[in-house]
């Protein structure tokens, strides 16, 4: 490759594929990764919840011949194939085949799945560049799995060679990756600080006897983002410490977007985004349209001036589907069970990662907080993570039997997994609002007609994006709409652009035709 020449691969969410993002930005001094997570379409393709990939026991051999990630030899940890020494040479011959063996780091946008879920797989010494919400979502995601490398978001199981197939180190302390926070001065609290006050949290993980090789995470600063070639902003999306990337090359400045929105309570967050860039004269811009096709964006007020009417219309128990992840969309139905006289009701992986993003930004709800409390469900063995849970919030806990008792006085928030709740609710006359994006997969369409099953059984009203319920806005997208983003696009002003995270490449075709950079699937693109 010439000094001079930038190339671009795509290894997920080319044009045709929503998420799964996995790009690769090099020339001859640098070589990034814009994102690496789940494709959720070849996955489902292939598995579903009771077909798994066995990567706890063969490492990356299904990955691999499955195509659920690329065969890049040498980009991932050497561990996951200790059991298997010629698996290498099955994929040498293959065009997408080659040698990755050096990479400055991931720069991690956010942290939904389809962003950050294959992390566990490369190896160890590759560092984030991230947002410290983002960094801790990866953890308080990972704290309360069971092990399995496509978990890994934050710190890597080791595993050795058993005769054919691995298994984890006994005793051996778990690896956490190198975090380097980027920072754009728009926090709520002081980064430092909450740095200092996460150290014991960061360090510390699950388990009596087991103990984690801790990498502190580490503060940048503007100018020594500059020193890397590298800009970050906050942008608005449905979880909170999305970012957007630039990056200096030798044909100029490249802005990655990640994914954003501008009809959210932080669009104030991607119109500074836009301003700046535009200001980098940027050669490329590379940027998501997973709603190109969609208009006039339901936003939050209208979610929350229409969930607030079914709450007010229902007597008995309300659930709630939504991700707490999406802290303006918790904020929305707290606020809502607030001004009815109930309690929003989280789950004990919600309530774990509240309390620590709360750190960050005290506006993020507390689990201990007014109006908020903790589901109690039925468990045999209690892990340890949530034993501190149970310890520290004792006294916001309730159970099954006293939202039984008083079903008008809760908004439950519940999803599809964690359904099995209503064979202990029992509820009657209460009212099941899905807050979530509608499937958009045979293998979604399944488990949401199975959910509706569920619904139908205990008698439920159903509202939202589901087979036979009462539509309306009660879910806001967390990706911008058509003419925002041609609106976006054209103020950033780029010489090029490359669509990914997007079923519709004519849309951009068709407005800005030879600008618009072309690619392919695992096809390098020299710029």
């Amino acid at each position: 490759m010439s000094r001079t020449a930038l190339s671009i691969t795509v290894y997920g969410a080319a044009p045709g594929e929503i998420g799964g993002n996995r790009i690769l930005v090099e020339w001859a001094a640098r070589r990034w990764l814009l994102d690496f997570g789940m494709r959720f379409g070849p996955t489902g393709k292939f598995f579903e919840e009771f077909v798994q990939p066995r990567g706890a026991t063969l490492g990356l051999r299904d990955y691999l011949r499955m195509g659920l990630i690329p065969p890049l030899e040498g980009l991932y940890r050497n561990d996951l194939s200790a059991h298997d020494p010629g698996l290498w040479a099955r994929y040498r011959q293959l065009a997408q085949h080659r040698t990755v063996d050096q990479v400055d780091g991931v720069l991690l946008s956010h942290g939904h799945v389809d962003h950050v879920g294959s992390m566990g797989f490369l190896r160890e010494d590759i560092p984030v560049y991230t947002g410290l919400t983002t960094a801790l979502i990866g953890k308080c995601l990972q704290d309360p799995k069971p092990t399995g490398v496509d978990g890994e978001f934050n710190y890597l199981v080791p595993r050795a060679a058993k005769g054919d197939v691995l298994e984890a180190v006994r005793g051996a302390p778990r690896i956490q990756r190198r975090h380097y926070i980027a920072t754009d001065g728009t926090d709520v609290t002081d980064p430092a600080a909450a740095i200092e006050k996460l150290a014991g949290f960061w360090g510390w993980v699950p388990g009596e006897r087991t103990a984690i090789q801790s990498s502190p995470l580490e503060l940048l600063d503007q100018r020594r983002l500059g020193d890397l070639g590298l800009r970050f902003w906050r942008v608005d999306h449905s979880i909170p410490g999305s970012a957007a990337f630039g990056i200096e090359t030798p044909i100029g400045w490249v802005i990655y977007s990640g994914d954003l929105r501008m009809h959210g309570h932080s669009k104030q967050r991607t119109e500074k985004f836009v301003k700046e860039a535009r200001a980098l004269q940027p050669a490329l811009l590379i940027i998501e349209g997973t709603r190109v096709d969609q208009s006039d964006p339901v936003t939050e007020p209208d979610v929350h001036q229409a969930a607030d009417e079914v709450v007010r219309q229902t007597g008995g128990v309300v659930l709630a589907d939504f991700t707490a992840r999406n802290i303006e969309r918790l904020r929305t139905f707290r606020d809502i069970a607030t001004a009815r006289g109930r309690r929003l009701v989280v789950t004990t992986k919600d309530a774990y990662m509240l309390e620590h993003l709360n750190v960050i930004d005290p506006n993020i709800p507390h689990p201990a907080s007014e109006g908020l409390a903790i589901l109690d469900e039925p468990l045999g063995t209690v892990p340890s993570w949530e034993k501190e849970v149970r310890q520290r919030f004792a006294a916001n806990f309730v159970r099954a039997a006293d939202i039984r008792r008083e079903p008008g006085g809760y908004i439950l928030c519940l999803s599809y997994w964690d359904i099995t709740n209503l064979i202990d609710l029992e509820p009657e006359g209460g009212t099941y609002i899905y807050s979530s994006s509608e499937a958009h997969s045979e293998e979604q369409e399944i488990d949401a007609q199975r959910l509706t099953n569920w619904l139908d059984h205990f008698g439920l009203r159903k509202v939202g994006g589901l087979p036979g319920a009462e539509q309306g806005p009660y879910h806001a997208s967390g990706h911008i709409d058509g003419p925002a983003l041609q609106g976006l696009i054209e103020e950033i002003g780029a010489e090029r652009i490359l669509p990914v995270h997007t079923e519709h490449p004519e849309w951009f075709a068709k407005r800005w035709g030879e600008k618009v950079v072309r690619v392919e699937e695992g096809v390098p693109a020299l710029l």
